[in-house]
């Protein structure tokens, strides 16, 4: 009788199971979701994020500052980053890379560091940027919405952010970032 009982039970909860996992499976879309108009398929897509007026001392010399008239009259590279990051680490390599391409002047920002951690990890691992701005507070990076790092922002000649990577930069990034730049010139 107890093994009769345990036979219910266990095919009630198989009936269940499979009942919800049918249900499951005939709610999910069979294709991929739709892109939000401006964005591609590809890692960047296309943002219009008007940069207001800001200065920050540079980490490595409080003698030299990182403002908005660094970013004006060119396109350039903005990357958020923090030296507690283990994503932003993975994607360091391909920002050195990416310097090597002299292909626009690229510009850190360490989102909610410690000023001594993010020298000492650019230090150790490479700088990549012509600049270093520390953004402890996070406070600049609140105009954008960045709610984690890393991420990299194309800055058009105005000074202002055109296109927009969420994660870490892979090595196809960096052929995407030039034939943006290229064709933008």
């Amino acid at each position: 009788m107890k093994k009769f009982i345990y036979l219910i039970f266990f095919t009630i909860l198989l009936t269940a199971t499979l009942i919800a996992t049918y249900k499951i499976s005939k709610d999910s879309p069979k294709s991929a979701p739709k892109l939000a108009e401006g964005q591609s398929d590809t890692a960047f897509f296309r943002v219009n994020i008007t940069i207001p007026e800001f200065t920050f001392n540079d980490i490595f010399s409080n003698d030299q500052i990182f403002s908005k008239k660094d970013l004006e009259g060119k396109y350039s590279i903005v990357n958020f980053f923090a030296s507690w990051c283990t994503t932003c680490h993975a994607e360091h390599q391909i920002l050195l890379a990416l310097n090597d391409e002299k292909i626009a002047d690229i510009y850190g920002i360490a989102w909610r560091d410690v000023d001594e951690n993010a020298r000492q990890y650019l230090e150790e691992n490479g700088n990549p940027f012509v600049k270093v701005a520390s953004d402890g507070n996070g406070l600049f990076t609140k105009i954008a919405n960045i709610e984690a790092v890393p991420e990299t922002w194309i800055i058009d000649k105005k000074g202002n952010a055109v296109m927009r990577y969420r994660g870490n930069l892979q090595e196809f990034s960096i052929n995407e970032i030039k034939e943006f730049l290229q064709k933008n010139k």
